[in-house]
């Protein structure tokens, strides 16, 4: 009757010895390991330089933010904005981000419309203007009207207005 005790109580020592150990681990030769790959250390250390936006985010914590989708005909681009942006914010942020101009003009009643985006300017004479669209949808508003919901893909086409 001892010896089941006994084995009892030393399977019961083990277990709580190797639940103390937690996040440690060894490799193969028995050496303490952190646990993290050398991947994981590499992605770590450059974790700034991978997507411009994870700074931006990191310094408004505690402000929520939207993760929206930015496209033009020759680029696309993934933005934070806060909550509560429109999408002349979404437009503002990312020319300041990724280094590109847009101009536009203010209507009573109508908001703000984007007349010229990267040194691309609407031509009414040829029925060529710049018009955004809300997750594949043609807007009916200027941009600062639009108040951004999460993960809305904004595109820009350069076109007749049909």
């Amino acid at each position: 009757m001892r010896k089941p005790i006994l084995l009892f109580g030393i399977a019961l020592s083990v277990f709580f010895v190797l639940s103390q150990e937690g996040d440690r681990s060894f490799d193969s030769l028995g050496t303490e390991s952190s646990g993290r790959t050398s991947e994981s250390l590499r992605l770590e250390e450059t974790q700034d330089h991978v997507l411009p936006q994870n700074q931006a985010l990191r310094q408004n914590l505690g402000q929520a933010l939207l993760n929206t989708t930015l496209g033009f005909p020759d680029a696309k681009y993934e933005v934070f904005v806060p909550v509560g942006s429109t999408v002349y914010d979404l437009m503002d942020k990312a020319s300041k981000q990724y280094g590109f101009s847009f101009s536009g003009e203010s209507f009573p009643g109508m908001g703000f419309f984007v007349e010229e985006i990267k040194g691309v300017r609407q031509n009414p004479g040829k029925g060529l203007y710049w018009i955004y669209y809300i997750n594949g949808e043609k807007s009916q508003v200027g941009v600062s009207s639009y108040i951004l919901k999460p993960y809305d893909v904004i595109s820009w086409k350069y076109g007749d207005e049909e």
